[in-house]
């Protein structure tokens, strides 16, 4: 069939129209006068921006909204030397320029430029109102909360900041028209931009090279607190460290592990119940000598405490594996963890059931060979009511665990302890013997003394558990028990400005790294294992650290094998000689 020709050039016509000046009086009638002109006005105030133009803007932005951290380590790292601080500022701005720079291009610019503003405004309310430091140990803490931990963390205050300082300037890089360059011109002027501006970043550092260098190597903390820097370091060093960890091949440790002597000799099986604490530190701990008697149920039993005790990190995803491990702190590292058994499974290869029980953020790994279980909520469904259990849940898992316990045991059980920021979910309502104590997981509606007693009402919740778990061990025959607490890391309560924890090493305080430690060893295990308790008293004034731990539980549990070192085992010189079944 075919056309007129007349017909196809009309029906050209009208598929091509565009409407002119003229020609909008229809649409005037459908949609109004008003409604045009609102249009052409919003046109109109539509700014025109140059990809750079919005860098520049972009990065002074962020340079001046989420960077107070750092312009006070800068202000007080240079203190009376303005040009100093101007030529490192302007150099970290041009850092920012730059990282801008690299994502420049059409289509990717906005969305990538305002997931910039977002991370760096959620990195600076975390860092400005807690002192957090956010480097790849805290990216791997992020990655290991819980939701419910998340939604603890997730305030009003906090979204409040969010939708002002990120949500509504990254909707607004969406408003300005830009005009990216076409193909030809992208191809020259996007790496020029990129090289210039890393150029700049580096020569305004070279006008004062020998004091900028000395500054960056010894004041981590300085480039820690610059945002979106530091943070995208983070998740670069977090994302390699563990691409890393798990391509490595696991390495066998301890296969030649056998029961000893006096293991074998018991009539009972040996249960060690090993409490793995949370955030709990020695400062604010009873028996440590605390002004408060935190302790007050653990005062009134027969334990061994040690009261300069150590941690080998100020995180639960470094010290929990870190303490289970065979590494010291000073070998310790989470691709040597990974790629390497560890007490769970040297106890195994004893022929020692290793049980791990969970009321946290999970094994971090540990037990991932030997298996791990949260806590069954339906045990105790009173612990928790609240969405989260407390720790009462885990006396629970403890008397189940007693009764079909058949051979020798170790029972690690994961506590959800003193986690922050809300301390008074660790405790079930009515328990507050320190009182105001802070109802909220914002820090910002609580006086510091608020905070401190909630702390404090966690700590003795904890002693509450761990005296409830040793009467419970020493009412029952069915086994020969043992008891262990010890804590993760520590907590800052408001001291120099830093809640929570995880501050990296080299500037953690004393409060983050001094843990409580302690032993219940009661007579007839004593017997059993032959120790000494008037030494092991005399013991617990000297230093220990989490790097004991390993070696103590194979020495007391009188494992044999060649990866246990005697120097580390507290117990060593406090047992006597074992005679052979």
């Amino acid at each position: 069939m075919t056309y007129p020709c007349s017909d196809i050039e009309q029906d050209t016509k009208l598929l091509t129209h565009i409407p002119t000046t003229s020609s909008r009086a229809p649409l005037k009638k459908i949609f109004g006068r008003h409604f045009l002109q609102l249009g052409d006005k919003a046109k109109a105030w539509q700014p025109t921006l140059t990809p750079a133009g919005l860098n520049l803007i972009v990065a002074t932005y962020m340079m001046v909204a989420f960077n107070a951290a750092f312009w006070g380590h800068l202000l007080r790292l240079f203190e009376g030397a303005p040009m100093n601080i101007a030529c490192f500022g302007v150099a970290v701005w041009m850092l920012t320029f730059f990282t801008l720079s690299l994502v420049s291009l059409p289509l990717l610019h906005r969305p990538l430029a305002a997931g910039l503003i977002l991370l760096a405004a959620a990195a600076a309310w975390y860092q400005d109102h807690l002192g957090a430091v956010i480097d790849k140990l805290m990216i791997q803490n992020v990655m290991n909360t819980t939701v419910a931990e998340s939604r603890q963390l997730i305030t009003v205050p906090y979204l409040r900041h969010m939708f002002l300082t990120g949500v509504i300037p990254a909707a607004l890089l969406f408003w300005p028209r830009i005009t990216y360059a076409r193909v030809r011109g992208l191809l020259w002027r996007f790496p020029l931009t990129i090289a210039a501006s890393f150029l700049l970043t580096f020569g305004f550092l070279f006008i004062n090279l020998k004091a900028n260098v000395s500054i960056i190597r010894e004041h981590h903390e300085l480039l820690g607190s610059y945002q979106p820097g530091a943070t995208i370091g983070a998740l670069v060093r977090y994302a390699k460290m563990e691409l890393r960890a798990g391509n490595v091949e696991v390495k066998p440790l301890g296969q030649d592990a056998a029961k000893g002597p006096a293991l074998l000799a018991t009539k009972k099986p040996v249960l060690l119940v090993l409490f793995a604490g949370e955030t709990a530190r020695a400062q604010n701990f009873g028996l440590n000598g605390y002004s408060r008697n935190t302790t007050p149920e653990l005062s009134q039993l027969d334990v061994f405490n040690f009261k300069d005790a150590t941690s080998c990190g100020t995180s639960t995803a470094v010290s929990l594996p870190c303490m289970f491990s065979p590494f010291d702190r000073s070998n310790y590292s989470h691709e040597r963890f990974m790629g390497n058994e560890n007490l769970l499974d040297v106890l195994a290869h004893a022929g020692v059931d290793p049980v791990w029980v969970d009321n946290n953020t999970g094994d971090q790994n540990i037990a991932r060979r030997t298996g791990a279980r949260m806590v069954d909520v339906t045990l105790n469904p009173a612990a928790c009511a609240g969405g989260e259990c407390t720790d009462a849940a885990l006396l629970t898992e403890l008397s189940a665990q007693i009764g079909s316990i058949t051979e020798d045991t170790v029972l690690v059980l994961h506590m959800i302890g003193s986690h922050g920021p809300a301390y008074y979910l660790r405790y079930p309502e009515g328990f507050a013997p320190f009182v105001p104590d802070c109802r909220t997981a914002e820090f910002d509606y609580c006086s510091q003394q608020e905070i401190v007693n909630a702390y404090d009402n966690s700590i003795a919740f904890t002693d509450h558990i761990i005296a409830s778990a040793i009467k419970m061990l020493d009412q029952q025959d069915r086994v020969s028990p043992a008891l262990f607490f010890l804590s993760d890391h520590g907590e800052s309560l408001g001291e120099a400005g830093l809640y929570l924890h995880a501050a990296p090493m080299f500037m953690a305080p004393e409060v983050q790294t001094q843990v409580p430690f302690l032993m219940w060893l009661p007579q007839k295990f004593q017997e059993t294992m032959h120790v000494n308790a008037a030494c092991l008293t005399d013991r617990t004034s000297q230093p220990v650290s989490q790097d004991n731990l390993f070696h103590t539980v194979l020495g007391l549990m009188d494992i044999s094998t060649e990866v246990y070192r005697p120097e580390l085992d507290i117990t060593a010189n406090c047992r006597t000689e074992r005679t052979p079944a």
